[in-house]
């Protein structure tokens, strides 16, 4: 339960980059729209793969923010990552001025980092090209878009980077949460980004879970996941501060759960016993109850065994109301799962499905699994009451969290 001494956590600022849009605006319009943003990869080869698609983000735009001697240090994951949170963070400059620069942390979710620039140095070092140098793999690590951030905007509060698979962003934004609530930052630029590389694409292919098509979640044709890349960049922010100072308030953040399913190193338990968990006690933490969540934008991966796992354990938790009352969608769909950026994107799209009182679609759900019984939102978006709404996360490990939002007001 949230205990009356704490503070309220709200979201007063978004950026976001996408396979389906380089802004927030052009991103909520096809999140409501359907459009799917997963197609043929051109980064790099995928001559040879059994599927050459995946949720690319355009070009246009990307990197105009640096001068093109800093661009040549800088890795795409980090030009999408430092994209969004120009975005998210342009808002607020205005006020930044009220703010202690100590107290606004800077604490992001990683994946591959920096992989792509790591290839192609080594490509371009094999290849004896003259275009060869060390600063290529200057951006390898993760935790550089957390530095590029804190350095460039002068926030001097507490640096984190989380890195737990497919769950590292969610779990950046439920770090960050604790931060405020606790009352250690005022403020918080938190999310995460993820940008394409071969070894990634190859080790996906390898485990044989890759869909030749665009996926189609919980669908019984679905033949698995679609790859993307992204960024999603949150502010989060006291509340009471925040109206105080005017905001625009996108949602309160009410609270989150992790654990782990300590099963297997990629596959889910069967039992769906985490995953159940981790949705009852993020409820739990949030002081919500079951009945009072109204959307749930679910991790479906597509995959057949994760999707049928997540199905079970959201029935466990919700009851009948899953079936008929609590709207279920996979934005995956759309983006591809955008792997270390999956959860501060899917949490995007969540506040949204708040702000707008839309659920998002799943896109390509033409038949739906018997053994994936909910109420999906399929290839249409739909309209309703959306009080409280919840965004799973679960990872590779058994990495599982949930993040619950409440419309703001």
């Amino acid at each position: 339960m949230v205990k009356p001494n704490c503070k309220r956590v709200a979201v007063t600022g978004i950026g976001i980059i996408a396979a389906i849009g380089n802004t927030l605006a052009e991103f909520t319009k096809n999140l409501f729209g359907g459009v799917c943003g997963i197609r043929q990869i051109s980064l790099f080869d995928t001559t040879g793969y059994r599927c050459g698609t995946g949720g690319q983000v355009s070009q246009k735009h990307l990197g105009t923010q640096f001068a093109p001697k800093e661009i040549k240090r800088v890795s795409r994951c980090d030009l999408l990552g430092m994209s969004a949170a120009r975005e998210a963070i342009s808002s607020h400059l205005p006020s930044l001025h009220l703010y202690d620069p100590d107290r606004i942390g800077v604490i992001m979710g990683g994946g591959a980092g920096g992989m792509l620039s790591w290839e192609k140095f080594k490509r371009s070092s094999y290849e004896k090209r003259h275009d060869t140098t060390p600063s290529q793999v200057l951006a390898s690590a993760p935790c550089t878009l957390t530095d590029l951030i804190a350095g460039h905007y002068g926030f001097h509060g507490l640096r984190s980077t989380i890195t737990t698979a497919c769950s590292s962003s969610a779990n950046a934004i439920g770090y960050a949460y604790d931060m405020i609530r606790s009352g250690a930052l005022d403020m918080a630029v938190t999310g995460g980004s993820e940008a394409f590389s071969e070894l990634t694409f190859a080790g996906f292919h390898a485990l044989k879970v890759m869909s030749p098509e665009p996926c189609r979640p919980f669908d019984e044709n679905r033949a698995g996941l679609s790859l993307g890349e992204g960024a999603g960049i949150l502010i989060l922010e006291n509340l009471e501060q925040a109206q105080k100072r005017g905001a625009t308030l996108y949602a309160e953040l009410l609270g989150y759960a992790l654990n782990s399913d300590a099963f297997h190193m990629t596959a889910p338990d069967p039992e769906g016993t985490g995953m159940r968990s981790v949705m009852a006690n993020a409820l739990k933490n949030s002081g919500v109850g079951a009945d009072q969540v109204d959307y749930i934008n679910a991790h479906g991966t597509a995959t057949k065994m994760n999707d049928q796992v997540e199905a079970l354990a959201i029935r466990r938790v919700f009851g009948d109301q899953s079936r008929n009352e609590v709207s279920v969608s996979s934005t995956k769909s759309m983006v591809g799962h955008c792997l270390g950026a999956s959860g501060a994107i899917e949490a995007i799209a969540t506040v949204l499905a708040l702000l707008h009182q839309q659920a998002p679609p799943t896109v390509h759900l033409d038949n739906p699994d018997s053994r994936c019984r909910l109420n999906h939102v399929a290839n249409i978006s739909r309209k309703q009451r959306i009080r409280v709404a919840l965004s799973n996360s679960f990872a590779f490990g058994g990495n599982n969290t949930a993040l619950v939002f409440k419309r703001a007001g």
